[in-house]
């Protein structure tokens, strides 16, 4: 009955009939009415650490947007590349990783979809190919830190990894996939950058994008001063979810009188599809299914690490651009602490074998990861649609390319 309402579940969220949000939580309920999994036991599989986090983020992320911030670095990346269009490619796709790692990339993509298109219009550009470089990007940055991508933060919290842990084992090789993936864009769209645009500086002062500016000086200063509390959150003995909601309370407290229109852009319908999916796991977990399938997956596996990291991570690619990065990696995580029970495996590097996994395979389709169908959904409101197939025909390209080139960095770090 279990496996009956989870695959059910996952069909309507791949699928798209209903809201996903609405499926996870029908999913989630059935489990409860039928008694798969008791009041006490839903308490205990909810996790408040990711759901405090996230909600964190996105008021920081909010706040930012209301100021003017998104605006202003978009017209400034603008006249920085001159307006041409293979340097506003480059920069642009390379700015949303940036701000993808530091902040939540949903979010952030959200910004940076609305903000591009605002300025390839002024430009008499067609947006479509910055758009799908921006939502690549925002996927493979956001697996740089723990707080960049939701998978991550969810692995964070099962896993007791740091924020530092994950920049360094992450970081650099996003970096490298980085590079890796504007190369083949560029290839994919080559003839788009050749185009001449009808200005070489966009006509907005980047100073009239400031929607508040005390607003956005002291969001900027509380901003950086929330990163920095972040990459020393274990020398101070702080927890990084609560670095995240006293931010996001300043943040609130100086909003003043924009502060309902910041809890107002908050995505409580994600916040209610994680809070549901993992309701939802915690029925499949009660059944002792999770540990049956590590038992299965030890016995193809044997005792070889490398396999073993190689596994999970192209399982979770390939499965995360099917079923949603985030609706997997809640379900995978705790066959993963399994796996490694089983097998004596160091679990760490299955950790990032399955972060990497996710954020990659969050680029095969457009739901593949929270910010693909974010960005998409912000994208067609603003009149430019992108087809399942015109995304997949690049998407599941670079998903490969990258993935079989995160699949090399990994195998070379668990050699060395």
């Amino acid at each position: 009955l279990a496996i009956l309402i989870f695959i059910v579940t996952y069909i309507f969220i791949a699928s798209e009939k209903i809201n996903r949000t609405i499926a996870a939580m029908t999913g989630a309920v059935a489990m409860w009415v039928l008694g798969i999994i008791h009041p006490e036991q839903i308490i205990h599989y909810i996790d408040f650490n990711t759901l405090g986090l996230l909600f964190g983020m996105m008021v920081i992320v909010g706040t930012l947007s209301e100021a003017g911030f998104f605006r202003w670095i978009g017209i400034h990346l603008a006249n920085f590349c001159e307006c041409k269009p293979l340097k506003m490619f480059i920069v642009f796709s390379l700015m949303t990783a940036v701000l993808s790692a530091f902040l939540d990339n949903v979010t952030t993509v959200l910004f940076m979809v609305t903000v591009t298109i605002e300025i390839m219009e002024i430009l008499e550009v067609d947006p479509t190919p910055y758009l799908i470089s921006e939502i690549m990007f925002a996927n493979i940055g956001g697996v740089a830190t723990l707080i960049g991508d939701p998978p991550n933060i969810m692995i964070a919290t099962a896993s007791g990894l740091n924020f530092n842990d994950f920049l360094v084992n992450l970081a650099p090789n996003a970096m490298i996939i980085s590079g890796c993936t504007l190369v083949v864009l560029f290839i994919f769209y080559r003839k788009e950058f050749t185009r001449k645009v009808k200005y070489d500086k966009i006509p907005i002062k980047p100073s009239d994008a400031i929607e508040d500016r005390w607003l956005f000086n002291v969001g900027v200063v509380l901003f950086l001063a929330t990163i920095v509390l972040l990459f020393l959150h274990e020398i101070l003995h702080i927890k990084i979810t609560t670095i995240a909601m006293v931010s996001a309370t300043l943040f609130l407290f100086i909003g003043g009188k924009k502060m309902h229109a910041i809890l107002e852009d908050i995505d409580w319908s994600m916040l209610m599809f994680i809070t549901s999916l993992l309701v939802i796991v915690g029925g499949i977990v009660e059944t002792g299914l999770i540990q049956e399938l590590a038992a299965f997956m030890f016995t193809i596996i044997g005792d070889s690490q490398l396999l073993a990291v190689t596994s999970v991570l192209w399982i979770a690619s390939l499965m995360s651009g099917i079923f949603n990065s985030i609706a997997f990696t809640a379900t995978f995580i705790p066959l993963n602490i399994e796996l490694a029970n089983i097998g004596g495996f160091e679990i760490n590097q299955l950790w990032w074998s399955l972060a990497m996994g996710a954020a990659l395979g969050g680029n095969a389709t457009i739901v593949g990861s929270a910010a693909t169908v974010a960005a998409i959904s912000a994208a067609a409101r603003q009149k430019y649609s992108i087809s399942f197939m015109q995304f997949f025909k690049i998407g599941f390209t670079v998903t490969v390319i990258t993935t079989a080139i995160a699949n090399l960095l990994l195998i070379l770090r668990f050699s060395i």
